[in-house]
């Protein structure tokens, strides 16, 4: 089983949400390399972001990309250009933004159907199933 992790499961960890304790457990089972799980460099960016946005700190900006370096059993796509294409049309399909037309996209490109996400946007689009850090732990 291969798994897609969206921003907002980095981002509880990072910003100290209130279901870190449960996104910190997902994520050790990725560095323990218990099951497959890819993100993308978009997601990442979308992080640094957020954390630059509500912390200010280039430091824990650096921790964040200190710790995707230590989760070795995650892979990091690159959406080309056809994806981008495709993420247009989920947008339009599903009433979705940018943001989450992207990863549907990414994840439709690369036969991956589970997405860990607490955002449920995603739960009227077919291609994926949404699941969230505890259905996995």
């Amino acid at each position: 089983m291969i798994y897609f992790v969206d921003a907002n499961i980095f981002l509880e960890v990072q910003l100290g949400g209130e279901r870190s304790e449960e996104c910190k457990k997902f994520l050790e089972r990725i560095y323990k390399n218990k099951f497959d799980a890819i993100t993308s460099d978009f997601i990442i960016y979308i992080c640094l972001i957020q954390i630059q946005n509500k912390s200010g700190s280039s430091e824990k900006m650096g921790k964040f990309m200190d710790f995707l370096t230590n989760l070795e059993a995650l892979e990091i796509l690159r959406p080309s250009t056809s994806i981008i294409s495709k993420a247009l049309r989920f947008m339009e399909n599903y009433k979705l933004d940018f943001n989450d037309a992207l990863v549907v996209a990414s994840m439709v490109e690369n036969n991956i159907d589970k997405l860990v996400s607490f955002d449920t946007d995603f739960d009227k689009v077919e291609e994926i199933e949404r699941i969230e850090p505890k259905d996995v732990i």
